[in-house]
């Protein structure tokens, strides 16, 4: 949620991921092998993060080399869009999930106060029943 809201991408983390990696497996040859898998893990991590977040970049130059405004806009909508449309989905679920807590919480209290209410009801019924129940014993009417 928080690399949701943060507008983090994944390719941020690739780097770290592949210096992790590559440190761990070249921690089997040692202190230096160590080292080594993690700088050429860091580096293929980097490489594929250059990758994925270039993949844009053909169509804006292209646009560019050809002057073509139109053209320009839309891609950069493009990458808005997709980076815009992860954050929408997780605010939107985070607000469905509040809303659902919310009537939930108002359902318990209802039956909660209908409850509380319910009982000066049978307490009057009942005092009723031994009130007329005295009144016949002894002879009174209503």
């Amino acid at each position: 949620m928080l690399l949701a809201l943060s507008g983090c991408s994944r390719t941020d983390f690739y780097p770290p991921l592949g210096a992790t990696v590559g440190g761990a497996t070249g921690s089997l040859g040692g202190p230096a092998g160590a080292g080594g898998g993690a700088l050429l893990g860091w580096s293929v991590g980097k490489g594929v993060a250059l990758v994925k977040e270039n993949e844009d970049l053909a169509d804006t130059v292209d646009a560019l080399s050809r002057g073509d405004v139109q053209a320009l806009v839309a891609a950069q909508m493009k990458t808005q869009m997709k980076s815009q449309e992860g954050k929408i989905q997780a605010v939107t679920g985070k607000i469905h999930e509040v809303t659902s807590s919310v009537w939930t919480a108002l359902k318990i209290a209802a039956a909660i106060v209908i409850g509380i209410m319910a009982i000066p009801l049978f307490i009057t019924r009942s005092n009723t029943k031994k009130i007329n129940k005295i009144c016949e014993e002894n002879g009174q009417a209503d």
